[in-house]
């Protein structure tokens, strides 16, 4: 009877249902997205509920919440102060009330769990349990990468082996490499201890052969991540317990044993290509690439802590926010995020001093409690005591990763990472003997519980519209994606879902922007219209809901232009560049709605400021419009001028001074101005742009498809066979009808400026449904059609140096763009 007692009172069913939602989000192919979308979701939040459920019932019936204690309450006490008090003053209360639900979840499971952790025998069962869910993963993780990203371009003889390439990283299952790797930084020591600890005389399945193996196997799986994060938290790891492990002598084999694990990670850390190219690049002074992004991240979210330091942001609100708060130098880097990628900066941003106070105790009570851990780890088993280390190791290396990433999102992670917490809270109270509390009365504890329930009930009522309108979604975007669209059940589905969920921006949204879409696609002006009226209407809505979101402004813009209403394109074109700098055509889109408005002066500089941000432009078909032809000469002549000033304001030796030399280089040689050119020119790129200028000059040093072009250009008769491997189906005809007639003796780079064909591009903005932490929906283009000329950028697809990160020409062309903009009137902001 006391052993059922016992049983009942810990909620060993609740344990095991959360235990289940750890497992199943860990292993779930593509979770961290598949959580977002329905009926995921609705299991994510079962999985949230259920740690919650599982506090409620222990208070209840052990009438007590034995505290984690030595100071891991205090960490949870400051979370919980950063939630409740960021969640009222937030931008976007109902985003950060959705998202603290889950964080309350994570946090509530640390308290029955350490409790339950009290026992040696218990801590030896949780830690076989941790240890095959994690070489379940590892073995999932490897099979899943090789079946998806090695074996079929092997199979196919076409595997060329690239760590820089997305495509090569592993970040199965859970779908970014970073993700595995920081699941993997927390598990692989609790592999190593299992591995020390086995039993000689054991099934196989629990043998130090199997645990080795799958160690060795998920040291492969964390090499395959190419993470640089990882790599480098495990380095500086290894260096401090390694020293330890060789000055040990009472726990000499337990160190051993961690040690060499540790050193094995290293090997592996240093064979990391992706770190070493990182280093060689610091130290060559270049910060372009990914350590540029995490810098811009990094400013970033101390804006937005800077901005209400006492409430944070509210959780959820970065991919909201962030491009409000964005530094104005950072040019294409960084351009939007749902994430900071760094754990302190997250908690800056988002919960303020209560969250970078929390994480900073964490750190400073791991390290304390590492310093005095004679005081309490003596007492413990030679088991415990071999456990505590493990998780010490563990935490200090996913401690350090949580600078280069937020991951606590992710529920695999989240639930590790809290056993693991749990884990050394329970050894710390044990190894210094405290006891747990008295029982309080019924009569405190029962209204407690019942407060509690009524709050998981209300909870429930408040997410029931939300989860309501994710199903709906789904069925629109299912129709969506038909072949025929069904349309009207897709705006039937996705009109009701905004009904019920009146504060979230991103169905109004999608629906804007695809009756945009489809406006833009429908010949009928009638239909158009009304197809237009209904997208500026739906994405005026998003705007009000998220109005530091640039993609709502841009296409608000287009649409404005496209409906005539002049002042209010360019308001909106103004808007999306002040958030996120500018993007391809707006600029544009604020000359032409300046043009036709009369002010010629104006548009010229807005044209100019399209070509200085993307000098590719200057060479595009669509400047030979009627509306557009006879200023061109001038907005490319002012465009040429600002580069050659900038080339000699600009520090010389900086990339910025470079980029704008070759880019001066390049407008001199499209203006046919050979003298000025050429000193500015790379010496490889000065043959290929002569041979334009200049048809009877020497081809045999060019590359192979401009050879065959040119040899096409002064063979009239065999160009149409010439350029066939060039070009084919309706790019081949308009190069030969734009071609027609025209002499061989013809430089080509008249051609090209004056007739050669156009290839429309739209861009597409990759990620955008993940950002918006919606899985599912279209994956939305920009309204605007940027025309390149068909040949150049078919020839010579490199011409234009990469701009990458250049602050300093940022900086300078934010002074051109501020000055356009101090000289318009534009109409008030809502």
């Amino acid at each position: 009877m006391a052993a059922e007692r016992a049983i009942r009172q810990e909620g060993v069913l609740l344990a095991l249902l959360t235990a289940a939602g750890y497992v199943l989000f860990t292993l779930l192919p593509n979770s961290h997205s598949l959580m977002t979308t329905w009926p995921w979701i609705l299991l994510w939040q079962a999985a949230v509920g259920a740690p919650l459920l599982w506090l409620l019932y222990f208070f209840a019936y052990q009438r007590r919440l034995p505290p984690l204690g030595n100071g891991v309450d205090g960490v949870v006490g400051l979370l919980l102060v950063g939630l409740v008090v960021s969640v009222p003053f937030s931008r976007f209360p109902q985003q950060a009330l959705w998202y603290s639900w889950a964080a309350l979840g994570g946090l509530a499971v640390l308290y029955p769990l350490s409790s339950w952790l009290r026992t040696p025998e218990r801590r030896r069962r949780c830690l076989y349990f941790q240890g095959y869910v994690v070489a379940a993963l590892i073995v999932l993780s490897t099979s899943l990468w090789l079946g998806r990203s090695i074996l079929p371009p092997l199979w196919q003889g076409t595997l060329v082996f690239d760590p820089n390439g997305l495509e090569f990283r592993n970040g199965e299952p859970f779908g970014h490499q970073n993700y595995l790797a920081g699941y993997l930084l927390l598990g692989l020591p609790l592999l190593a201890l299992l591995a020390l600890t086995a039993p000689p005389q054991t099934p196989w399945w629990r043998s130090r052969p199997f645990w080795l193996g799958i160690l060795i196997l998920g040291l492969v799986d964390l090499y395959t991540t190419f993470s640089r994060g990882a790599a480098l938290s495990v380095l500086l790891t290894a260096i401090p317990f390694a020293w330890l492990g060789l000055k040990s002598n009472r726990w000499r084999r337990s160190w051993l044993w961690i040690t060499l694990a540790l050193g094995s990670a290293a090997v592996l850390a240093i064979a990391n290509e992706r770190l070493r190219q990182t280093v060689l690049s610091l130290w060559r002074g270049e910060a372009a690439g990914e350590m540029a992004y995490r810098w811009i991240t990094h400013l970033t979210a101390w804006e937005m802590g800077k901005a209400h330091p006492w409430t944070g942001q509210g959780l959820g609100s970065v991919p909201l926010l962030y491009q409000a708060y964005r530094p104005d130098w950072a040019g294409d880097e960084a351009a939007w995020i749902y994430q900071l990628h760094s754990t302190p900066a997250q908690l800056w941003a988002e919960l303020g001093i209560w969250g970078i106070s929390a994480w900073l105790l964490a750190i400073g009570l791991l390290g304390y409690w590492t310093l005095r851990y004679r005081h309490w780890l003596v007492p413990l088993t030679l088991e415990d005591q071999q456990l505590a280390l493990t998780v010490l190791v563990a935490l200090w290396i996913y401690g350090l990763f949580s600078l280069s990433d937020f991951q606590v999102d992710n529920v695999g992670i989240a639930g590790l990472l809290a056993t693991e917490v749990a884990f050394l809270a329970a050894l710390l109270r044990t190894g210094q003997g405290q006891a747990p509390q008295g029982r309080l009365l019924p009569r405190y504890t029962l209204p407690l519980v019942a407060l509690g329930l009524v709050g998981m009930i209300a909870m429930g009522v408040w997410l029931a519209p939300i989860h309501r309108a994710r199903a709906l979604s789904s069925e629109g975007f299912w129709a969506l994606a038909m072949r025929p669209v069904q349309w009207q059940r897709f705006t039937e589905f996705l009109f009701r879902a905004q009904e019920l969920v009146p504060w979230e921006p991103f169905y109004p949204l999608q629906l804007g922007w695809n009756y945009g879409h489809r406006g833009f696609q429908t010949a009928n002006p009638t239909a158009q219209a009304n197809l237009f009226q209904t997208a500026v209407a739906e994405l005026e809505k998003a705007a009000d809901r998220a109005p530091a979101l640039e993609f709502v402004h841009t296409c608000l813009g287009w649409l404005y232009w496209q409906q005539r209403r002049w002042p209010l394109a360019v308001s909106h074109f103004v808007q999306a560049i002040e958030l996120n700098g500018p993007q391809p055509g707006n600029f544009l889109g604020i000359g032409l709605s300046l043009l036709v408005q009369g002010e010629e002066s104006q548009a010229i500089d807005a044209f100019t400021l399209e070509i200085l941000t993307f000098p590719h432009v200057s060479t595009s078909p669509f400047w030979r419009s009627p509306l557009l032809a006879p200023h061109y000469p001038k907005v490319l002549e002012q465009a040429k001028q600002r580069y050659a000033t900038l080339e000699q304001t600009l520090a010389p030796h900086r990339a910025a001074a470079s980029y704008a030399r070759q880019v001066h280089g390049l407008l001199a040689w499209w203006q046919g101005d050979w003298s000025t050119a050429a000193p500015r020119l790379p010496l490889n790129l000065q043959p290929v742009l002569l041979a334009l200028q200049n048809p009877a000059a020497d081809t045999a040093s060019l590359p192979q498809s401009l050879q065959q072009f040119l040899e096409g250009w002064r063979q009239p008769a065999k160009r149409a066979q010439l350029w066939a491997s060039l070009w084919q189906g309706e790019q081949l005809t308009a190069m030969l009808r734009s071609s027609e007639g025209i002499s061989p003796a013809t430089p080509p780079l008249a051609w090209l400026r004056s007739q050669a064909p156009a290839r429309a591009i739209q861009f597409e903005r990759v990620g955008f449904n993940v950002n918006m932490r919606h899985a599912f929906g279209a994956v939305p283009v920009d309204f605007y059609r940027e025309l390149h000329n068909l040949p150049l950028t078919t020839l010579l697809p490199e011409l234009w140096p990469s701009r990458g990160l250049l602050p300093e020409l940022e900086k300078a062309l934010l002074e051109d763009r501020q000055r356009l903009f101090g000289s318009l009137a534009l109409p008030a902001k809502k």
